[in-house]
């Protein structure tokens, strides 16, 4: 008998999100999203430095299928920024992780600074100093949790990975600038596999590396391009129980697809459609209604990813695709994986 791969297919599902800045059931400019027990999600909304939208940064609670739970963070001003940001305020988040417990983690590239907050978004601390030395940092942007709690935070700036405990202890880093094999040029996202390596987007690098938990260097994949395998400021990562990895390729516009080795198996460019807070919206209005009827082909424009930032897997075969210019999360389902008998 030999084993047979069969080829990894993904079904559309549906779409979470519209543009909403003011808070509630709607994201701004997301940028980064975390799954939580049952079917809750965190999505961060980064939104802009425009004035008049300071609300929309914040930190949006839902469920897989669009019921809107509720929100956290809150806006601060340029000036509160530089003086002292109060406790709990956002003003350029970039991630968000969940621990053991369910408690969220959130990173703000502005204010250098860890918030942490219950699963239901009760602020409850916060660290991080700005600076290069050990457990300082510099614009940090993705973060993982192993399975120990150990906090692998990209500390993009300063162009490395530390490593603190959850209340903020350094423990090690790794990675430097550069572009040889373990350096690093402007990291964005981090996920951790089931047996604790690491992967990093290692953004202007165009390419995925993977390492130790430790931080030993394994391998690394990419290229500069727009071809199968090739990125262009590749930002987020993901992989799933199987060891497939996912790649958010920001600005080809696509989710690509790779196996254990980095080999390419396919490439996703976007299936969305009206998510269910969105024809709300439409709906309150019939001119929305009749104004969309009339745009010809508008359904299959709206379908292709717009500035694809972030994804995450769940261990039930959903892919979520964020993307920052449309303000949605679009969700796909893994439908075939594994090794196949057959005959000889």
């Amino acid at each position: 008998m030999v084993a047979q791969i069969t080829p990894v297919t993904f079904r559309y599902s549906h779409t979470i999100g519209r543009q909403e800045t003011r808070g509630g059931d709607g994201f701004f400019d997301p940028v980064a999203i975390a799954r939580g027990e049952g079917d809750r999600m965190y999505v961060v909304s980064r939104g802009t430095e425009t004035p008049v939208f300071f609300p929309c940064k914040r930190v949006t609670i839902c469920t897989v299928d669009e019921e809107y739970i509720g929100q956290f963070g809150f806006k601060i001003h340029p000036e509160d920024a530089v003086r002292s940001a109060p406790d709990g305020a956002l003003f350029w988040p970039t991630a968000v992780a969940l621990d053991s417990q369910g408690n969220a983690y959130v990173a703000d590239e502005w204010l250098n600074r860890i918030s942490m907050f219950t699963k239901d978004g009760d602020w409850i601390g916060q660290w991080g100093t700005p600076g290069d030395g050990d457990g300082e940092i510099n614009r940090p942007s993705g973060m993982a949790f192993a399975a120990n709690d150990d906090l692998y935070l990209v500390d993009s700036v300063n162009h490395r990975i530390q490593v603190f405990s959850k209340d903020g202890v350094f423990k090690f880093k790794f990675g430097q600038f550069g572009s040889g094999d373990g350096e690093l040029d402007h990291p964005w996202g981090i996920d951790i596999d089931r047996n604790g390596d690491v992967f990093v987007a290692d953004w202007r690098n165009d390419r995925i590396q993977k390492f130790t938990p430790d931080g030993r260097f394994l391998m690394k994949f990419g290229s500069s391009g727009q071809g199968d395998g090739e990125f262009n400021r590749p930002t987020g990562v993901a992989v799933d129980r199987d060891g497939t990895i996912y790649v958010a390729d920001y600005k080809n516009d696509r989710l690509q697809v790779f196996d254990a080795d980095g080999g390419f198996i396919t490439k996703l460019t976007g299936e969305a459609t009206l998510s269910k807070w969105g024809r709300e919206r439409v709906e309150i209005d019939q001119l929305f209604v009749r104004a969309r009827n009339r745009a010809q082909g508008l359904e299959e424009r709206e379908k292709a990813f717009q500035g694809p930032i972030a994804v995450e897997v769940d261990d039930e075969g959903r892919v979520f695709v964020v993307e920052v210019s449309r303000h949605r999360v679009q969700v796909f389902h893994k439908q075939t994986a594994g090794f196949h008998g057959g005959p000889l």
